[in-house]
């Protein structure tokens, strides 16, 4: 998908750029240059041909005129939008090819994966000489109660249990979310 709808609009150390741009504001040229650990003459290149494509402008600090800011124009600030709207295209026409089955299951899938994630944070890396004991998770998680049937999902969302992982769907109907959430 990305791949060709990207075709020829933007090479990946571009992209880099106009994300080191967004995330920091506009750098002076030898500090972008060491964010994309490329040299000052690379960037100097990079930041020409983007220039050219009206993505990046050059303007001089107001502190000091011998410095020269990166600055990401109105076009290049919209790339990241462009791509999450055609993201956002893509999935929402891909989850309409779903049955209401379908996308109970999937729902019940994110949910899983979302709980491991917050069950994972905070679990200090293996072999840190600081691992903990496994049961302590479940005494912190607030979703691992015991009375909950084994492999049940909890919906943090709902404060609901979603039934067996693989199962089928628990009694609530898939609807219309946010796809961040």
């Amino acid at each position: 998908m990305f791949r060709n709808w990207h075709r020829g609009a933007l090479s990946l150390i571009q992209l880099n750029v106009v994300a080191v741009l967004e995330a920091e504001g506009p750098l002076p040229m030898s500090r972008l240059a060491d964010e994309l650990d490329v040299s000052v003459a690379s960037a100097t290149g990079i930041v020409d041909r983007m220039e050219r494509r009206g993505m990046v402008q050059r303007r001089h600090a107001t502190d000091d005129r011998r410095v020269v800011d990166v600055h990401l124009t109105e076009q290049g600030t919209g790339i990241f939008r462009d791509l999450e709207a055609h993201r956002r295209e893509h999935l929402a026409r891909l989850l309409g090819e779903l049955t209401e089955e379908e996308l109970a299951g999937f729902l019940k899938g994110i949910r899983a994966i979302r709980a491991a994630r917050k069950r994972l944070v905070g679990r200090p890396e293996p072999g840190s000489g600081r691992d903990r004991d496994p049961g302590a998770m479940q005494d912190r998680d607030p979703g691992a109660r015991q009375d909950r049937e084994p492999g049940a999902v909890h919906d943090p969302d709902t404060a609901s249990d979603c039934g067996p992982a693989g199962g089928a769907p628990g009694p609530r109907t898939v609807e219309s979310r946010d796809p961040d959430r």
